[in-house]
């Protein structure tokens, strides 16, 4: 039922007043049956929700609670905008506001959607999900404009309150890595291949400062991982094809500097250590072809003397 928050007394006047509207005024009094339900994010009916409306015209409020169903039923609304709330301890309050002003000349029927409530533990995470979410745009950008010790700052007060975000994690091994400090970035780069292990530039990454470190095998075991989840990147395959060129495994160099380039015949690193694979081998026709390809595409003058000299050399030896 309505009610005032303030009673006066009524005069004579005002009474006979009444007496004379009454019967329109009635009629107006039950124009709106509205029902509805309350629930938490996983669809759960939530019980003992205090629903308070409020005629945002007069001020006339309306109260109910939701049953053991979640369910509400106001039924006999007059029209009005209504302010209404939804509380209870343990969730955040939920506010909407119902257009219900068109006079009606019967009753009609209102079927509210569901209302969801935020436990305050779900609220909390919403915002530190939101609160992570811009530490790591703000560290992205300072990478981007160079500035990792600004990333670095960033993200640390990220994964302070977020110590398991991945993107934070990411962000904060690359920052290290771009400054050398390879020992730094193994941690968190290892624990996000931990948390989303698809993820393949954080392998990527890994194996950059695993072989940095000198632990090759750990590198290529990175790298592998990396390749099976983007098969055809040459900067993976170029990075995997060093390491074993280094360690003399020539014939499994040669298969991913040769991987690299079905995806970027062109590019000049990718020919020179095919080109120098093939000099190991002894097929210096194949060698030469590589080294001149390579030659050509290069821009550093000494770069270019330096292939000029292994093409000069493996002529003589050529069939």
């Amino acid at each position: 039922m309505p009610h005032d928050s303030v009673r006066r007394a009524t005069p004579l006047a005002a009474v006979l007043g009444m007496v004379l509207v009454a019967a329109p005024a009635l009629a107006q009094y039950r124009e709106y049956y509205v029902r509805g339900r309350v629930v938490d994010a996983r669809q759960k009916p939530i019980a003992g929700v205090q629903i308070r409306l409020v005629d945002e015209s007069t001020s006339r409020s309306f109260d109910m609670k939701t049953d053991e169903k979640g369910e509400f039923k106001f039924a006999g609304l007059p029209h009005a905008v209504y302010r209404v709330t939804f509380a209870l301890e343990g969730y955040v309050t939920g506010s909407d506001e119902w257009q219900l002003d068109a006079p009606q000349d019967r009753m009609k029927r209102v079927e509210i959607a569901d209302v969801v409530l935020a436990s305050e533990a779900q609220a909390r995470e919403v915002e530190r999900l939101q609160s992570a979410h811009a530490g790591v745009e703000e560290a992205g950008e300072s990478i981007r404009k160079g500035d990792l010790d600004g990333a670095i700052s960033a993200l640390q007060k990220v994964l302070e309150t977020s110590p398991e975000d991945p993107n934070a994690l990411f962000y904060l091994g690359l920052s290290y890595a771009g400054k050398k400090m390879h020992a730094e970035a193994l941690a968190p780069l290892t624990r996000v291949t931990e948390l989303s292990p698809a993820f393949p530039g954080a392998w990527f990454e890994l194996g950059v400062c695993l072989g940095a470190l000198g632990e090759p095998e750990k590198a290529l075991a990175a790298y592998d991982r990396y390749l099976e989840l983007d098969p055809a990147n040459a900067n993976g395959a170029y990075n995997s094809g060093l390491i074993l060129f280094e360690l003399n495994r020539i014939e499994e160099a040669l298969v991913r500097f040769e991987t690299g380039l079905a995806a970027r015949p062109d590019d000049p690193e990718l020919n020179e250590m095919a080109g120098r694979c093939h000099l190991h081998e002894a097929r210096y026709d194949l060698a030469i072809a590589r080294l001149e390809k390579a030659r050509d595409a290069t821009t550093d003058p000494e770069k270019r003397a330096f292939l000029e000299n292994l093409i000069v050399q493996a002529k003589p030896l050529a069939p």
